[in-house]
């Protein structure tokens, strides 16, 4: 790609800019600079109620704000809310005080979630058809590392409370300087690709908004890709096991790396695009039932709890079941908290790319994403607040367990019917536009489908670079 300002190379470039402001220094210093226990789970799996309903709220928000503010207006937005969330911090150690600090964790949790519905969006739409996984495992990775790195640093260190304040104070003006690199990103409409075309951003409203939306939902790719949306976060919070120090959170978040490992398996030009998909399902699908396996091993008994005391709070009998659990199962334990890293970063991955098969009209894949990141965050939600007192985790049968891995897997197998459907361009929204001569006008198989959609529809434009 040519390095011009309206490249998708620069913009993404800058998009990860803002978030390395907002999101990664966030993560980084949150559980340090709060004094707060890693809670590491995946990012769209909230186990905090208030966070988790935002999550899902936003995940619909986010359509609609895409495609009538814009992806820059949408980072703007959060830009703000991250500096009023580190701003909360400071107060917080001025004033000792964590009203203001409770009320911007919630203001930036809707700020995220929306944002991260625009920025897979873009990831989704700007690169090329055989950099889509790579541009969003890249995306992922900055969550990923910036989460782990937080974990350890929370763990390792112990500074004093002049030291964290003064990391809180960095925390802000980094945060400062995110709206003045969001105000830099272009309008989704003048960025064009080395091709010369320019990505498919028609202009909607709010009543076209609302039809579309709903009309999506009549749609069979997407009622096909609803109970994977679902199932697999709910089996994950079903099967939720804590986290008893800090070794099982790096091992998770090592799992987590392998997706990087399937993201070469999508964009490498080694098969057809459609037999690539199908081979990343299957070994998506393995990640997924080794770890349901693991799971339900070291929950096939109930633990003894009878040196739980009833006065105990919820924290020391945390700190018990987890002792009691590494005592009995050891290494098979830490195994679990690898693979479940490792099918959990998979999943989302996955899925995200057999959307990103589907189209690269800006607006429908807006609804896509953000439908499936609210549908994940629900199918979460559901599985955790099923099992939300600790002891249930290890006292009570694996029923729940067997019940949501077998409709992980009936899941899978109906999403397979989708990949099957997979093209090598991205030509699903495009369908009523494609006509004889049309089709006699392509020329490159990675640029079909985008050069249909402009001469049907849209505008074509080359740039001198």
């Amino acid at each position: 790609m040519a390095f011009r300002y309206t490249s998708p190379i620069v913009q993404l470039s800058l998009l990860a800019l803002t978030l390395v402001l907002t999101t990664v220094v966030r993560r980084l210093l949150d559980s340090f600079l709060l004094e707060e226990p890693p809670n590491n789970i995946n990012l769209t799996y909230d186990s905090y109620l208030p966070t988790s309903t935002i999550s899902c709220v936003a995940g619909f928000a986010g359509i609609f704000l895409v495609n009538l503010a814009g992806i820059r207006n949408i980072l703007l937005f959060y830009s703000f809310t991250s500096i009023i969330y580190a701003s909360s911090i400071v107060v917080f150690y001025q004033y000792n005080h964590l009203t203001f600090h409770t009320a911007a964790k919630i203001i930036n949790s809707a700020g995220y979630d929306i944002s991260r519905v625009a920025t897979l969006v873009v990831v989704l739409a700007y690169p090329s058809e055989k950099w889509k996984a790579r541009a969003l495992t890249t995306f992922l990775l900055l969550e990923y590392f910036a989460m782990t790195m937080g974990n350890i640093i929370a763990v390792t260190d112990h500074s004093s409370m002049r030291s964290r304040f003064h990391s809180s104070v960095a925390a802000l003006c980094l945060a400062c300087l995110s709206p003045f690199v969001a105000a830099t990103i272009a309008p989704t409409h003048d960025v064009v690709r080395d091709n010369g075309v320019y990505l498919i951003a028609r202009k909607t409203t709010l009543r076209d908004e609302i039809r579309e939306t709903i009309r999506l939902f009549r749609n069979k790719f997407m009622l096909l890709l609803l109970p994977y949306m679902f199932c697999y976060p709910f089996l994950f919070g079903v099967a939720y096991i804590p986290f008893p120090n800090i070794e099982a959170i790096v091992l998770y978040d090592v799992g987590r790396l392998i997706v990087v490992f399937t993201s070469q398996m999508l964009d490498v030009q080694w098969a057809s695009r459609r037999t690539r998909g199908l081979m990343a399902l299957l070994v998506t699908s393995i990640f997924c039932l080794v770890s349901s396996i693991l799971t339900i091993v070291i929950r096939r008994e109930p633990m003894d709890l009878s040196g739980v005391s009833p006065s105990w709070k919820e924290t020391e009998i945390l700190a018990y079941v987890m002792t009691v659990a590494l005592r009995d199962y050891g290494k098979i334990m830490y195994a679990t908290y690898f693979f479940a890293g490792v099918a959990s970063s998979s999943v989302e991955l996955y899925g995200f790319w057999v959307m990103g098969t589907l189209t690269n009209d800006l607006k429908a894949s807006a609804r896509f994403v953000g439908t499936f990141h609210s549908v994940m965050s629900i199918g979460g939600l559901v599985g955790i607040e099923l099992v939300t007192e600790i002891p249930h985790h290890y006292t009570t049968s694996n029923t729940l367990t067997y019940v949501a891995f077998g409709m992980s897997m009936v899941s899978f197998m109906i999403l397979t019917w989708v990949v099957t459907r997979i093209t090598e361009t991205n030509d699903w929204s495009l369908g009523r536009m494609q006509n004889s001569s049309t089709h006699d006008t392509l020329t490159s198989p990675d640029m079909s489908s985008e050069t249909v959609a402009v001469v049907a529809e849209v505008k074509y434009q080359h740039i001198n670079v």
